[in-house]
């Protein structure tokens, strides 16, 4: 018996993938808590260097994988036709029991349909926003995702009345502030500082810091910083550096900790800003064609996730047309004039106090997710 069991555990494997930075962070965690519960498990990954630290073998780096938006994916479909056939391979080649999607829905739930027709036990870790836009996909979730494991409050309710089997779990970011040893770093700086988030991906970086650069020029009595994305290099980031503005990587918490207001680009990075404490605007540049595309499909009046969980205008979203040096300038005079929080950035603190209770889950979720995933694999005891 004692034989069977080595060999049974020596045999466990889990592929993960995550295509982005936040899906990597997340990942990183994931890996951990999957390493605690089994400590012989094989773990191989897409995805980035926190996976990689945490004890997964990296056979791709996401940032290899980032296309983002329609034209891009349009342009790029040869790349991403040989990425789900390199993927297949890795399935065929590992034979793992459990595949494993963290985010990047458009490329997990086609290769999550690979892994169930291989005899795989499929999960999706961070749902796609179908409550926001692109319903149909549900069915596709139902159909090849064997478990859903979500991390906003109502995601649960809403997957379950289209009869998925959802796990909510709650925001890993709340697990990433309990855990996260990453101290506020004293700033050397008199002025008050001006945080400039312009994106993890290229394409965001390149819409968005131009335009974050010019108001950090007319607003003379602030020290803007710029949170440089961990899957990009800092020649993305020349314009910032050829101005003298300092670019920080693996910092971004501590300069959100330490900043008195943001422009932060919408994704995790908006939520991840409202939990810390920081007065922000949300802003949003795309191409003409996605932007009109998005507009048609959206379900959701708000894209900036502090809006959308309160549903509600908390913090000011400035959107394509709406996302210039002027407008920005005047929405940051109206939260802090450079000495200290005006009433609408009082306010939008405030408001935002609640949201570490409506995100709390029923336990840490890594280890929530680790145990499902687990529990349900063909080789559980």
């Amino acid at each position: 018996m004692q034989t069977n069991d080595s060999t049974k555990q020596s045999t466990r494997c889990i592929f993960l993938l995550a295509g982005e930075a936040s899906g990597d962070l997340y990942g990183g965690m994931l890996v951990e808590a999957l390493r605690k519960e089994d400590p012989n498990l094989t773990i191989i990954a897409w995805g980035g260097e926190h996976m990689e630290r945490a004890g997964a073998r990296v056979l791709r780096h996401y940032k290899t994988m980032a296309f983002m938006g329609f034209l891009e994916v349009i342009k790029n479909l040869g790349t991403i036709r040989a990425l789900f056939q390199e993927c297949e391979q890795i399935l065929h080649l590992h034979k793992p029991m459990a595949f494993v999607g963290i985010d990047y829905p458009g490329f997990n739930l086609k290769m999550a349909k690979k892994a169930q027709l291989l005899g795989m036990v499929t999960h999706h870790y961070i749902s796609p926003s179908l409550w926001a836009w692109n319903k149909k996909r549900v069915h596709t979730i139902r159909q090849h995702i064997d478990q859903l494991h979500v991390i906003l409050p109502f995601e649960q309710k809403w997957f379950a009345e289209h009869d998925v089997d959802v796990n909510f779990v709650g925001h890993p970011l709340l697990e990433l502030h309990e855990s996260s040893a990453e101290s506020m770093r004293k700033s050397d700086v008199k002025k008050a500082v001006l945080a400039l988030v312009p994106g993890s991906r290229k394409q965001e970086v390149e819409r968005m810091l131009p335009v974050f650069l010019e108001v950090a020029r007319q607003l003379p009595n602030f020290t803007p910083i710029v949170a440089g994305a961990p899957g990009l290099d800092p020649d993305h980031y020349q314009m910032a550096t050829d101005e003298g503005v300092e670019i920080r990587f693996e910092s971004t918490r501590t300069l959100m900790q330490e900043a008195d207001v943001g422009l932060v680009t919408s994704g995790t990075a908006t939520l991840e800003a409202a939990l810390l404490g920081l007065p922000q605007i949300i802003c949003y540049k795309t191409s003409g064609v996605t932007y009109r595309i998005a507009k048609i499909l959206a379900r959701s009046k708000w894209i900036g996730l502090p809006n959308i969980l309160f549903q509600e205008s908390i913090v000011p979203e400035r959107i394509q047309q709406e996302c210039t040096p002027e407008q920005l300038i005047l929405d940051i005079q109206l939260i802090h004039n450079s000495k200290g929080l005006l009433p609408d950035g009082l306010a939008q603190l405030k408001r935002v106090e609640t949201l570490k209770r409506q995100l709390q889950g029923p336990g840490i979720p890594s280890e929530l997710v680790a145990r499902a995933i687990l529990n349900q694999s063909p080789l559980s005891a």
